[in-house]
């Protein structure tokens, strides 16, 4: 990997920055708490992170010492997303992103993982969510892992529940 290019800031960098920002105080008014309850802090914290997923993930795509093989992989999520067929569909709000979410986790989790030192300062770079993007990951996977597991138990106990 060369050097990594300097950080020119485009006029889409600018809008989603400026997008960005409105979000993220909003959020942390407390706004969102005070008419859904606390429940959705977490929740919506995780759902705030996508966009944030989508411009590394366009970042890298247009970045010419990114591999194919690894374009490719986003570029599958890409069509994954703008898909009309989604295991929850867009339409239902909020909940509809959810999987899109998880698409992004998994395939920029896979990246991370199979990627070398070079590959991993570039996803640093142009990261601009808050929080390191690494640690992100992993905690959005381990969060995925967690709810997975339960889904089944979940299920059983409410087909034992209406026996």
């Amino acid at each position: 990997m060369g050097k990594l290019p300097v950080n020119k800031k485009g006029s889409f960098d600018d809008f989603y920055l400026k997008i960005r920002k409105k979000v993220t105080d909003w959020f942390e008014s407390g706004k969102l708490g005070e008419k859904s309850g606390k429940w959705m802090d977490n929740f919506v914290q995780y759902l705030l992170i996508f966009p944030d997923l989508i411009h590394l993930m366009i970042k890298l795509v247009s970045d010419k010492e990114v591999s194919p093989k690894t374009k490719g992989m986003i570029a599958i999520g890409f069509v994954y997303f703008i898909s009309p067929i989604d295991i929850v569909p867009d339409f239902i709000p909020v909940f509809g992103f959810v999987d899109d979410l998880l698409i992004a986790v998994i395939l920029l989790n896979k990246i991370i993982n199979s990627s070398d030192e070079g590959m991993r300062e570039k996803i640093k770079f142009y990261w601009v969510g808050e929080d390191d993007i690494f640690i992100k990951i992993k905690e959005i996977v381990a969060t995925m892992n967690e709810l997975s597991s339960q889904i089944p138990k979940s299920i059983s106990g409410f087909f034992k529940k209406y026996k």
